[in-house]
């Protein structure tokens, strides 16, 4: 999650011209990451519980059924029918998010967006450069 954030935030702060994005780019990283850090954690405490819950009938079906599948030389992470399948995909899924994708992807429908307004309302192109007096 550290690895992530320190992503988010450096591509955020690559597009960094003046000090008054500042407060933008720190909106945007608590957008960014506030939901995803819920749900890892949210996802490592039912992981935790699930990989080592004490002796119940849960854990021996969880144990039957993950051992059935290797003696039948399938693979234990793969598949729709069970509910330990269903926890390795949202595991997988983990390791597969870009954190720096989804800063781009903030960038690119919101951060450009949000700097082109500005540039308007201030009068100056997106450089910050004064369009009126460069008629003269």
């Amino acid at each position: 999650m550290s690895l992530e954030d320190a992503s988010v935030l450096a591509k955020l702060f690559s597009h960094l011209a003046r000090e008054d994005q500042i407060q933008g780019f720190l909106y945007a990283f608590q957008d960014l990451r506030q939901q995803r850090c819920k749900e890892i954690r949210a996802m490592d405490m039912a992981n935790i519980h699930f990989e080592t819950m004490p002796e119940s009938e849960q854990a021996t079906e969880r144990d039957r059924t993950m051992r059935a599948k290797f003696e039948r030389g399938e693979d234990v992470l793969v598949g729709a029918d069970d509910q330990n399948v269903l926890r390795w995909d949202k595991i997988r899924d983990v390791f597969g998010y870009d954190a720096e994708d989804e800063a781009d992807n903030w960038w690119v429908q919101w951060g450009r967006l949000r700097e082109q307004a500005n540039a308007h309302a201030a009068g100056t192109d997106s450089v910050g450069i004064n369009i009126a007096q460069l008629g003269r």
